[in-house]
């Protein structure tokens, strides 16, 4: 009797252990959730940045030449007005020598040319005397010869006859003269353009000065031809005066002769100092020639000051890179080195398209550099995104630094920046949101768990902003809610300090 009663009681507790495990594998998880709440959030973005200088500063290359010495290295802190490299300067010393030999020159043409100047001026200012003076004068010996009666009428009218004749012939060779000045004119530009240039073929030198002194030879015998013309048209038939007559028209003939003779020397002179003018005036420009020279000059001295400086840091700042090396040859205008200011400091840092809309410029940041904390704000958000090394687009930010140390550009530093303050707002425990490749998302339950999309926006060390979900909803706030998903579950709202609220 009491062995079955031992076997019976066995029994009973093996059915209710079996009984009990049943229970307890068919009932739901319990997992935690809250509801989300309104409230105050008092925002910040963390981030990652690298220090840079307040400005990017490229240095170029003041002169041509071969680089001598290269002063530093990337990363060394250098001075404004420091010398960062020097160079061999031979090309700026035969330059500047250049430049000393054509402006003695183009100075010794200018010269000849300003003396030559001179010279013909007066003469043609002295010709131009004579000439009137003869002028007059030949007037009033040809009033005076007009004057006397002629009784022949036969040979009054051949006289005037051979006047109109006489005055056609001046014409026609004034023309010629004129011809000849220019062609003369010419010659002699040509000629002052070999003297410049130092080029010149001397038996085509040789044929341009006969050329040019029979022109002149030609316009002389021209002048003496309209002198003989005009003293021509003034002769009277002697025959027909009687001996007072004759004896006024002896003297006023002979006075007559001197003065076309004289006139007709001015007006050589006159004709030959115009060509002289005409071609020192119709040259490149002398006065420009020898300017244009000073300012080579001034341009050749200065860069051989240049060369002589080296090349000069333009900002106090860091060498970020060196492009050049000791040895090789730049053009003038090419980059030697980039260099970062150190007048002030900032950090750059990427910021994703869910954040970048809370930030502004002037908020207030906090910046790690190694165990040393910084304040700063922000200065700058770029409106152009970038891709980060993942290839994400985003936007960058400029943090300024307050501070008077020397930073090392380029180390890594720890942001948070403090956003505006946001009231009033949906908002959960930063613990319950995860993010994908999708977007933001939270687990919540209704008797099931599953993962639904959200719209996240600011944040604090506590609570995040969120949208795409109402008051009622039970966001699961357990670290292992996504091996629930999908799955039956009892949840229990807790508030934030963990406690039941059911």
């Amino acid at each position: 009797m009491r062995k079955p009663v031992k076997f019976a009681i066995i029994a009973a507790v093996l059915l209710a252990a079996a009984a009990a495990g049943l229970y307890y594998y068919m009932s739901p998880e319990s997992i935690d959730v809250v509801l989300p709440e309104r409230g105050d959030v008092s925002p910040f973005l963390r981030g990652v940045g690298k220090v840079e200088g307040e400005s990017t500063v490229t240095v170029y290359s003041d002169v041509a030449g071969f680089i001598k010495e290269r002063q530093v290295e990337r990363g060394d802190r250098v001075k404004k007005g420091e010398r960062l490299l020097s160079y061999e300067g031979e090309i700026q010393r035969d330059d500047l020598s250049h430049a000393v030999t054509d402006l003695r020159y183009s100075e010794k043409i200018l010269k000849a040319a300003s003396d030559n100047r001179a010279k013909y001026q007066g003469i043609y200012n002295k010709s131009l005397k004579e000439i009137e003076n003869c002028r007059l004068v030949y007037a009033a010996l040809e009033a005076n010869i007009l004057s006397l009666e002629i009784k022949d009428h036969e040979n009054a009218y051949i006289i005037s006859r051979q006047q109109k004749a006489c005055q056609s012939d001046v014409y026609k060779m004034e023309g010629e003269i004129a011809e000849k000045q220019a062609e003369l004119s010419k010659i002699e530009a040509k000629l002052k353009e070999m003297e410049i240039t130092e080029d010149a073929d001397e038996d085509e030198v040789d044929d341009l000065v006969d050329d040019s002194e029979d022109l002149q030879t030609e316009i002389g015998e021209l002048n003496r031809k309209i002198a003989d013309a005009q003293r021509a048209a003034l002769c009277l038939p002697e025959d027909s005066m009687d001996p007072e007559t004759y004896r006024k028209y002896a003297t006023w003939q002979n006075n007559l002769e001197t003065v076309t003779r004289m006139w007709s020397e001015a007006r050589s002179d006159r004709d030959t100092a115009q060509s002289m003018l005409t071609a020192l005036s119709e040259i490149y420009a002398d006065e420009e020639t020898a300017e244009h020279n000073k300012l080579n000059l001034q341009k050749a001295e200065k860069e051989l000051s240049s060369a002589e400086n080296g090349c000069i840091s333009p900002v106090d700042g860091i060498i970020t890179e060196c492009l050049i090396d000791a040895g090789a040859y730049v053009e003038k205008g090419t980059p030697v080195f980039m260099m970062q200011s150190d007048n002030g400091y900032k950090v750059r840092m990427m910021v994703s398209k869910y954040d970048i809309t809370a930030v502004k410029e002037g908020q207030s940041a906090e910046i790690n550099i190694g165990g040393l904390k910084y304040n700063g704000s922000v200065k700058k958000i770029d409106q152009a995104a970038e891709n980060d090394a993942s290839g994400k687009s985003k936007a960058t930010v400029e943090i300024d630094i307050d501070t008077a140390d020397d930073l090392i550009v380029g180390l890594e530093a720890d942001v948070l920046i403090r956003l505006d303050e946001a009231e009033n707002i949906l908002k959960v425990p930063s613990e319950c949101i995860y993010s994908d490749d999708d977007g933001s998302f939270v687990y919540v339950s209704d008797g099931t768990v599953n993962k639904q999309y959200i719209n996240v926006g600011v944040h604090d060390d506590a609570y995040t902003e969120l949208s795409g979900i109402d008051e009622s909803t039970r966001v699961v706030i357990d670290p292992d809610a996504a091996k629930y998903l999908g799955e039956e579950v009892e949840d229990s709202i807790i508030n934030t300090s963990g406690e039941n609220k059911e």
